[in-house]
């Protein structure tokens, strides 16, 4: 193995301080790892972790005016109409067909976010760390804006993609990491794997955490990347850079989730969990299950103004607010760590 211990962040919506405090409780388990690997949210934790030297600065960052500006600085599109994207969420939770169309990921999304980060994450922007290794979990588009809402067919229409620091990549084995299962046979996903050693450090974050209809992706070169939602909890990759591997015991996906995860990408979200509890042993599990409920109001959520009929985020109102925030959810993925167990 090319690591000791790897952990996994799979993200889970602006929770970026709940794995902070995974990762200090980690180090003070004397169970620091030393390969990260991140998707989606998780991407931009990895980040703030590559970009500090101290499980203090990394906080101060957390709670910083900075970070608070990035956070609420994100705007709801023409799609929070009910009659927009909450009606076209819901017919898919019905359809049971993996991926029969190519969706307009392209035009359909929820919030805006501004393709290139820097300007917004300054403190951020910097190269992927030599003395933290990290791989972020992306993908690639294998289709245009012109093939929208045609048949799929048996086509692939997405490929993962790895990127981060360029040692961490370069120990990846490709024919060892393909996820096996009937999940994913007749999925819109592409067996090959590619990597991606020219992306920055903040170009990754952005590519990972665009989500199918939440936020779009982006183009760079040419083409087309999106999230990291096409493996959020990338074990067999784990698995086989590093002798120990610990990830979190996420919850199960909700009836829209599922339905847009297999509407876009073809497969079940809720099958692949369960393929991961029953073919991978020795894995350290944080169990975050309940992280929705234990941290209702600490993080940003969706609602709906039934009034204006249309789907609302909640942001906090002020700097000490979304500071306290963040406190709650470090809190949350320290205590959670500490009750690490292994399977």
């Amino acid at each position: 193995m090319n690591y000791q211990r790897a952990v996994l962040f799979s993200g889970g919506g602006t929770r970026f301080g709940m794995y902070l405090g995974m990762y200090a409780a980690l180090e003070e388990l004397g169970l620091k790892p030393d390969l990260l690997i991140a998707a989606c949210g998780g991407s931009l934790a990895a980040a703030i972790i590559q970009a500090f030297a101290t499980d203090a600065e990394r906080k101060s960052y957390l709670q910083s005016e900075e970070f608070y500006r990035f956070f609420c600085g994100h705007r709801l599109t023409e799609q929070r109409h009910l009659g927009k994207l909450g009606w076209y969420v819901l017919k898919k939770e019905w359809d049971k067909r993996s991926a029969p169309y190519l969706e307009d990921v392209f035009d359909r999304y929820l919030v805006n976010m501004e393709h290139d980060l820097s300007p917004l994450l300054p403190t951020l922007n910097r190269p992927f760390s030599e003395e933290i290794p990290s791989i972020i979990i992306g993908s690639k588009m294998l289709f245009d804006r012109s093939e929208v809402g045609e048949r799929r067919g048996e086509r692939k229409l997405y490929q993962k993609i790895l990127m981060g620091n360029t040692n961490a990549l370069s120990n990846v084995n490709l024919d060892s990491i393909q996820i096996q299962g009937e999940n994913y046979g007749q999925s819109a996903v592409a067996p090959t794997i590619a990597i991606n050693s020219a992306v920055t450090l903040l170009e990754a974050v952005r590519i990972s955490m665009s989500d199918m209809f939440y936020i779009e992706p982006i183009q760079r070169n040419g083409e087309y990347y999106a999230g990291g939602a096409i493996d959020l909890v990338p074990v067999e990759l784990a698995q086989s850079l590093a002798a120990e591997v610990i990830c979190e015991r996420k919850q199960s996906y909700k009836l829209q989730e599922e339905g847009l995860v297999r509407a876009v990408l073809g497969f079940s979200g809720n099958q692949r969990l369960q393929d991961i509890d029953q073919q991978f042993r020795g894995i350290g599990w944080i169990d975050t299950a309940d992280a929705a409920e234990q941290l209702a109001g600490n993080y940003c959520k969706k609602g709906i103004d039934w009034r204006r009929f249309e789907i609302t985020l909640s942001l906090p109102a002020s700097l000490d607010e979304f500071a306290t925030a963040m406190e709650a959810q470090w809190n949350y993925g320290y205590g959670k760590t500490l009750e690490l167990r292994m399977a």
